[in-house]
């Protein structure tokens, strides 16, 4: 992170101090909040803290802070950015106290988990003072957690175990459905004109650490935020639901590639057939491994893989 702040800091020297003073300490904030939700130990004490309600209002003070931070340190504070961000973050951690546990208020759930990355509301929130600088990841990274305790902590949620690192038998599972679904997805998306292979160029060190820093920065953040979605909330509450696994596969694979109809231009068709063929894969690795961290590996294979190989 501090390699990144004076990379960028170099780049763009006429928004240096900026960068210091208001992004670099709001992205350090917000990154001690995410790993406070996805460790165990740091969940279990916030677990302790007694009333729901109490436990809502931390987590909706912890959403505010780091844009508070970052808007004010940096002179960029818009009231309608920050009573914006204040009303989301509010529906997201109080839905759990305030409503029943009911299907259709968790389906509801889900669908406000999933409209700020839709409707892409983050980029409009996080601006800086230069146009180069819309920090939209310090929202992603803030509403993915606040997601996160919100099903565990308030909604008493189980997806099964969450935390940042695989086992070694979840690595095994993951990679292991990225291989048989590797080919499938290649096929499918090149033929389609999804995507068209053009491999990133350079030294060979660099493309291993452009691949390295890809796969973990997806595995711990992209793909544990959808996978936390769409295969523990999703397709655990229909694998509870009936006695066979392929409806619940199959359903959660439907759903997590409808949510990438506005992955381009609405409504991406392309994309949405890639994506449910993945989903499928990653559907099968969660079934298999019990955990969203089999899941996550095998998402972020595939993500890398595109990501370094093809546009």
């Amino acid at each position: 992170m501090f390699a990144a702040a004076w990379f960028y800091s170099e780049q763009f020297p006429n928004a240096s101090r900026w960068i210091w003073t208001a992004a670099f300490p709001a992205f350090i904030l917000e990154t001690l909040f995410y790993l406070a939700s996805v460790f165990e130990k740091s969940r279990e004490l916030l677990a302790a803290i007694p009333g729901q309600a109490r436990k809502a209002l931390i987590l909706w003070s912890t959403a505010l802070t780091p844009y508070m931070v970052f808007a004010a340190a940096g002179h960029t504070l818009q009231r309608n950015a920050f009573l914006l961000l204040a009303g989301l973050a509010a529906v997201l951690t109080f839905w759990n106290v305030v409503l029943p546990r009911r299907v259709a208020y968790d389906a509801g759930f889900l669908v406000v988990a999933a409209a700020p990355f839709i409707t892409r509301v983050f980029a409009r929130i996080y601006r800086g003072p230069v146009d180069h600088f819309h920090l939209d990841i310090l929202g992603h990274l803030m509403w993915i957690r606040l997601g996160l305790l919100s099903l565990i902590l308030l909604r008493h949620w189980d997806p099964g175990p969450v935390s940042l690192w695989p086992r070694t038998r979840e690595w095994r599972i993951g990679v292991a459905w990225f291989a048989v679904v590797a080919l499938p997805l290649v096929a499918i998306a090149l033929t389609i004109h999804d995507v068209r292979f053009a491999p990133i160029a350079g030294p060979w060190w660099r493309i291993a650490l452009n691949g390295i820093g890809t796969f973990f920065g997806i595995l711990w953040v992209v793909a544990l935020g959808e996978e936390l979605f769409f295969r523990g909330v999703i397709e655990r509450a229909f694998l509870n639901l009936w006695r066979s696994p392929l409806p619940a596969i199959v359903i959660s694979a439907l759903l997590y590639a409808a949510a990438h109809l506005w992955f381009r231009n609405f409504p991406d068709w392309r994309h949405v057939l890639v994506t449910a063929v993945l989903g499928l894969a990653c559907g099968s690795a969660y079934l298999q491994g019990g955990t969203i961290r089999a899941s996550m590996v095998t998402h972020a294979c595939a993500v890398t893989a595109w990501r370094l190989l093809f546009k």
